[in-house]
């Protein structure tokens, strides 16, 4: 109350006071206070409209964003913050052959940190002090202020940012199936190529009596066929590739004979699994030696495998299904020989039995009345009797 007394005593003094108050009011005014809380737009491009992803604001979930969607969201604007998106999104898939294949959206920076900023705010005020002053000879008293300056400082606070995007990519499933080449699963984006390429055919057996490949015939791409061996397509959509191949195998056949000259349709005795074979020999061949030369011949009888008889015909044609060997039976025929060899003979024991008579002098001599038997002998005195008596036996009277 003094003071004020004091203040309105003169208008020297109540300057001072006024500019005393000022100075204050200057320094010790409040500084405004900013909002606590900002709303941030959140976006989420390049995800599917169908699907959405989940958002995090440190580390605390707060709901979910569809694809193309902006949503806010309020935070405190005094500190940083971190808001995260899921970096993976699985899309839709289709079905190729029992296989699914599909696509995903990805977003490798699924992490974003919002700064704060922090401005320090300067300003300079006057700042006074009073001294006291005696009072003159005729008791005027009065206060007289020392004024100065000084800079007075504060900090505030603001976000760096005031919204974010968060984008994603889309990738593609590519599944390449190739039992002679690459077998792969990966994910490939919508602009990358994919380059691939198939052995026209591939040896997987080879064997003295046994030959197998595969021979290529085309890729297959999700279910349709693509000619070449060699594949080049853009990787837009989820792929299922196929490389399809035939097997071809060739098998040896093998014939032999212990006579003749048996022949085969094949050079080199080779044919495709399912190709017709045709083998022959002579039906009949002379045998060798003496027997050969009297008329023996070798007589086909069958074409033997291991299996048993295949054929009795000397031309024996077949579908090949697997390696084989055949063989052909024969038998002897000596009929012709040994009858000639049978009348010689007999022709040699007359001859030499010829010669034995002659040598003996009983070659052309007459032979002697044999002597005759006892029987022909009574045989003989029977018939003698007859005849004495018809001689005696008068003859009988006319009645």
């Amino acid at each position: 109350m003094q003071v004020l007394v004091m203040c309105f005593r003169d208008h020297r003094t109540l300057i001072l006071c006024v500019l005393v108050v000022s100075s204050l009011l200057l320094v010790y005014a409040p500084r405004p206070v900013a909002a606590a809380t900002i709303s941030i737009p959140i976006t989420i491009k390049g995800l599917s409209p169908q699907l959405s992803t989940s958002l995090t604001i440190d580390g605390k979930d707060v709901g979910m964003i569809p694809g193309g969607g902006t949503k806010s969201f309020k935070v405190d604007k005094s500190t940083a913050h971190t808001f995260q998106v899921d970096p993976e999104i699985k899309g839709f898939c289709t079905s190729y052959e029992g296989r699914d294949v599909c696509n995903r959206f990805v977003n490798s920076n699924n992490v974003w940190t919002l700064d704060v900023i922090s401005t320090q705010n300067c300003q300079t005020v006057p700042v006074c002090w009073d001294y006291y002053y005696y009072c003159d000879y005729w008791g005027y008293c009065w206060y007289q202020p020392y004024c100065t300056y000084q800079q007075q400082c504060w900090t505030t606070t603001e976000l760096a940012e005031k919204g974010h995007t968060f984008a994603y990519d889309v990738e593609n499933q590519v599944v390449v199936v190739d039992p002679h080449g690459q077998n792969t699963d990966t994910w490939q984006k919508v602009d990358q190529s994919v380059s691939l390429t198939a052995e026209k055919f591939v040896v997987t057996r080879d064997e003295s009596n046994v030959k197998e490949r595969d021979v290529f015939v085309h890729w297959v791409v999700n279910g349709a066929p693509m000619e070449g061996n060699t594949l080049t397509m853009k990787s837009d959509k989820p792929l299922f590739i196929r490389a399809e191949y035939r097997t071809e195998a060739s098998y040896r056949v093998r014939v032999s004979s212990e006579f003749g000259n048996p022949t085969m349709d094949s050079v080199d005795g080779w044919y495709m699994k399912g190709q017709e074979a045709t083998i022959s020999v002579e039906k009949e061949v002379p045998s060798e030696g003496i027997m050969g030369a009297l008329g023996g011949k070798e007589v086909f009888v069958a074409w033997r495998s291991p299996r048993g008889v295949e054929s009795r015909d000397p031309t024996y044609a077949f579908t090949v299904q697997d390696a084989t060997s055949l063989q052909a039976q024969w038998r002897t025929d000596d009929s012709q020989p040994m009858t000639i060899l049978g009348a010689l003979v007999v022709l040699v024991v007359v001859v030499l039995a010829i010669l034995a008579l002659y040598r003996t002098g009983r070659l052309f001599r007459p032979k002697a009345k044999a002597e005759p038997t006892e029987l022909e002998k009574a045989q003989a005195e029977i018939e003698s009797l007859k005849e004495q008596l018809k001689k005696k036996t008068p003859p009988e009277k006319p009645e």
